[in-house]
């Protein structure tokens, strides 16, 4: 294992804010890497679509292992950690990246339209398999977006690229709404979307419910019916299992101590942050770290 996360950014090279390959593309790319073992657990700073078209392979995000097969959709989240394993240079299919700060502006912030579903791995699976008919007209517009990546020159071509992501985009919302377990408000998502976000940058300095609720200007009730009805779960209940699995990427991809490990995750003292872990999983972290 490592000391730290390998944190793996967007690559400020490509000059859109796109990248589509094909499974085989990727891999040959996979082959070339040096600044991180893509088949070991590394965090993203983007986000990614795994399509696959032929055959079956398993991918690994956060402690679980996704069986993918053909017409299978795969969202990973930016901060999520995930690994591709051995088999993937077996399988055909696609692979989108996506700058995380174009996505994040135009279609998370956006007052126009909103993606309260897409990456949403807190409320429900990222995995989509789409058959029949729903499977073939999604996969043409992964097909149309990757000849036109890969068309030389072009007029407009930034804008062609990104009139068909927008497509695929609301298409894959549309997608994550059909095969959604919960029916709610659009607001409620977008007020635990935002609380969600505000949790990812705030969680180490504090794991107050009232807080959450006072940045988001809303009544503490208010905040913790929306996260129950999404998730079935309280604030603090959801912001203690969003600092457990912080704590188990730590556990399970770091070499770091449980001491350095708990500074990290803003605890003050190692005892407290092995209370509170075990109090949540029903075992200490370093019996965790050995186990898995």
């Amino acid at each position: 294992m490592i000391s730290s996360f390998p944190q793996i950014a967007y690559k400020s090279d490509i000059p859109l804010d796109i990248e589509v390959m094909t499974f085989a593309q990727t891999q040959a790319q996979l082959n070339k890497t040096e600044d991180h073992d893509p088949f070991s657990p590394h965090k993203i700073q983007f986000y990614l679509i795994l399509i696959v078209t032929k055959d079956f392979y398993t991918h690994y995000v956060d402690f679980k292992f996704y069986e993918l097969k053909k017409g299978s959709i795969l969202f990973i989240a930016k901060n999520q950690v995930h690994h591709f394993t051995e088999n993937f240079q077996n399988i055909e299919g696609f692979c989108i990246l996506l700058n995380s700060q174009f996505l994040e502006q135009n279609y998370f912030l956006s007052n126009s339209i909103h993606l309260d579903r897409l990456y949403n791995y807190h409320l429900e699976t990222p995995l989509v398999t789409l058959e029949g008919t729903e499977g073939a007209i999604f996969l043409e517009t992964v097909q149309n977006l990757y000849v036109e990546y890969n068309l030389e020159g072009g007029f407009a071509k930034a804008e062609m690229l990104r009139a068909y992501l927008h497509i695929l985009l609301i298409k894959a919302e549309r997608v994550k709404q059909l095969h959604s377990t919960s029916s709610v408000k659009t607001l409620w998502l977008e007020v635990f979307n935002t609380f969600k976000n505000s949790l990812e940058v705030n969680y180490v300095t504090t794991r107050n419910s009232k807080f959450y609720a006072e940045e988001l200007r809303v009544s503490y009730k208010f905040l913790n019916d929306v996260v129950k009805k999404l998730t079935g779960k309280t604030v603090k209940a959801f912001i203690d299992d969003f600092v457990t699995i912080e704590i188990k990427r730590y556990l399970l991809s770091t070499s770091l101590s449980v001491k350095e490990i708990c500074y990290k995750t803003g605890f003050d003292e190692p005892a407290n942050m092995t209370k509170f872990f075990k109090k949540n999983t029903q075992i200490t972290p370093l019996k965790f770290r050995q186990q898995v």
